[in-house]
């Protein structure tokens, strides 16, 4: 699953494309997901070269 971190004032964001319904879902952190269209999907942790 394609996802993008966007760096917002104070955290960092991430936007997941959804397999269910191709919209462009935003979530504040990694982990199981469930999209509002109600698919379930894993936004993947960095990797500590992307932390840093």
């Amino acid at each position: 699953m394609p996802v993008t971190p966007i760096r917002t004032s104070g955290r960092t964001e991430y936007t997941a494309y959804c397999p269910r319904c191709r919209a462009v879902h935003r979530h504040t952190g990694p982990g199981p997901r469930r999209g509002p269209c109600g698919a379930r999907y894993t936004i993947p942790y960095a990797d500590a070269d992307e932390t840093e």
